[in-house]
């Protein structure tokens, strides 16, 4: 019985479902009919007869009986079609079969799909023809506005353009017969042919345009700009060469007669409608135009200042040969006495020529002004090298006599200075004279005769009939510092020799009660009174003492600088721990 039940709920569900479906497609099927209906009612065939009014020819006409054949497939085989598969479909709503229902759906669906977009299509198509028919009949309209405009300008104006008129009046020509061209094509309906013509006529007519644009203004630069210039530059070489203006190795003439020729040839270049090479060698003529009036200009603005500049020139040359003799005279004389080591004579003479040199340019240069063959721009460069040179030599000069001024208080300093040198040395020697010691120890004597050597050589140098004073600060420089140094050498012989005797004395005490005491003091003695080592005999006593009594060399030795007024010697201390 619940099996029973079963099957009858599902064939209740089945049928109903079957229903909705039934009933779905029908809805579709009504959608797609009053889809095609619009369509029908679009107004297609009005719209093909207005457009085969226009009496087309060639490929546009083509175009259109293709139109044609669409419009009769759509309204004669694509509209039947689809009105047979609607009414199957609906007929076929009431059965069961519903993949053919689905399958026979989408197969009418596409067919009303692809029939709106080919009537779109067709739209498109005859919109555009008549599009360009309006366009092209207006273009006739405009182009023949514009060539009667430009036939009345080179009329009109055809002494503006030269020589280049009879080239742009055939260029119009051309473009008028090939607008008659364009016109006719028109006017026949041939469209498509009549656009390929049209486009070459905008291109023509721009380049005519252009080239009305641009050569007026280039020929009138040609012929009448140009030409006063170089009327005017003529005048202006005429008057400045009658005043004995020069212009050194510029000649003015042939520049402008290069003008002229280069004008010449450019109007060639605009009978042959090349305006863009024609304003390249404009701008050229016009540079070629400056350059000249720039030469005459610079020789106008250069003659006030030479003759102004003149006497003062004279003047700092005259003026720089007497500091110059007077420089080598000093020089001469100094050099009786003194080495000079920087060349300062050769420089001298050399700043000589180099003023015999700029007097000779001047000197020249006057003899042209008074002569009037003087070019002025280049007495002018003359004046103000000259002007930066005598700066350069009056610094040189001052430069030489700063540096050999000061040669004899440097030699009255050295002096004095190796007096003071010799009277150190005596007193250096005396110091260790009055210890009375048993000899003295090589090494001191060494170093000693070296200084005296040196200051000996300095006193040989400073006596020459001519003294080098250069040589002679070096000397003082090194003989300072050895003299130091041997102060430093004497100040540790004396200190050793008498610290050394005073601890041998006080060693005495501890002779007979420390054996070691007295072996060193044996040792220091031995150093001391036979090989002269002071040094190392303090150092040999110091050691044992501070053994048997620490701290007794420390005190000693304070005791000794204190009794002489002296700081003790950092490096004293040091050595003797």
């Amino acid at each position: 019985m619940i099996v029973l039940i079963g099957i009858v709920i599902l064939a209740v569900a089945a049928y109903v479902g079957l229903v909705i479906y039934q009933q779905r497609i029908r809805r579709q099927v009504a959608t797609l009919t009053t889809k095609k209906e619009a369509m029908e009612a679009i107004p297609l065939k009005d719209e093909l007869q207005l457009v085969g009014q226009l009496s087309l020819t060639g490929q546009s006409l083509e175009d259109y009986e293709n139109l044609q054949a669409d419009f009769s497939e759509i309204t004669e085989n694509r509209f039947t079609r689809i009105d047979e598969q609607l009414a199957q479909l609906l007929s076929d709503s009431r059965g069961v079969s519903l993949i053919q229902l689905r399958r026979n759906l989408n197969k009418v669906t596409m067919l009303i799909t692809q029939t709106d977009e080919l009537i779109k299509s067709v739209q498109e198509q005859l919109t555009h023809l008549q599009d360009v028919d309006k366009q092209h009949r207006q273009a006739v309209k405009d182009l023949e506005q514009k060539y009667q405009d430009l036939r009345k300008t080179l009329l009109a104006k055809n002494f503006a353009f030269g020589p280049s008129i009879d080239g742009l009046e055939e260029q119009l020509s051309q473009l008028e017969d090939n607008f008659d061209t364009f016109s006719r094509l028109t006017q026949e309906g041939d469209h498509e042919r009549a656009a390929d013509v049209l486009e070459q006529l905008h291109d023509d007519t721009d380049v005519l345009e252009s080239l009305i644009k641009a050569i007026p203004p280039l020929y009138k630069d040609l012929t009448v700009t140009f030409p006063d210039q170089v009327k005017e530059l003529k005048s202006g070489y005429q008057q400045l060469t009658a005043e004995s203006f020069q212009f050194g190795d510029q000649d003015v003439p042939g520049l402008i007669t290069t003008v002229e020729e280069h004008i010449k040839s450019n109007l060639e270049t605009l009978k042959d409608l090349r305006p863009d090479d024609a304003q390249v060698v404009n701008e050229r003529i016009a540079s070629q135009i400056d350059n000249v009036y720039d030469l005459m200009q610079t020789e106008i603005d250069a003659k006030q200042p030479v003759e102004s500049n003149l006497d003062g020139v004279a003047r700092f040359i005259a003026h720089a040969q007497n500091q110059n003799h007077s420089l080598m005279t000093e020089l001469d004389r100094l050099s009786q006495n003194y080495t000079l080591d920087h060349q300062e004579l050769e420089t001298a003479r050399e700043l000589n020529e180099q003023l015999r040199s700029i007097d000779g340019i001047y000197q020249r240069d006057i003899q042209d002004l008074t002569g009037k063959t003087a070019t002025y721009s280049q007495v002018l460069a003359h004046q103000k090298q000259q002007q930066k040179d005598l700066e350069q030599i009056e610094q040189q000069q001052a430069d030489i006599l700063k540096s050999v001024a000061g040669l004899a208080d440097e030699e009255r300093q050295a002096r004095n200075t190796l007096q003071q040198f010799d009277f150190d040395l005596h007193s250096l020697r005396r110091q260790v004279e009055n210890l009375n010691l048993p000899g003295i120890p090589q090494n001191y004597l060494d170093y000693f005769f070296v200084v005296r050597d040196e200051v000996a050589q300095l006193a040989t140098d400073m006596d020459q009939p001519q003294i080098d004073m250069e040589r002679i600060t070096k000397q003082l420089l090194i003989i300072q510092t050895d003299l130091d140094t041997l102060q430093d050498k004497t100040d540790d012989l004396i200190d050793s020799a008498e610290l050394a005797e005073q601890l041998l004395q006080y060693a005495n005490r501890y002779q007979t009660s420390h054996e070691n005491v007295a072996q060193a003091s044996k040792e220091a003695a031995d150093l001391f009174e036979n090989k002269h080592q002071y040094a190392q005999a303090l150092e040999t006593i110091a050691t044992v003492l501070d053994e048997v009594e620490p701290g007794s060399y420390k005190r000693l030795e304070d005791a000794y600088y204190q009794s002489k007024g002296k700081q003790k010697p950092q490096h004293e201390s040091t050595d003797k721990k």
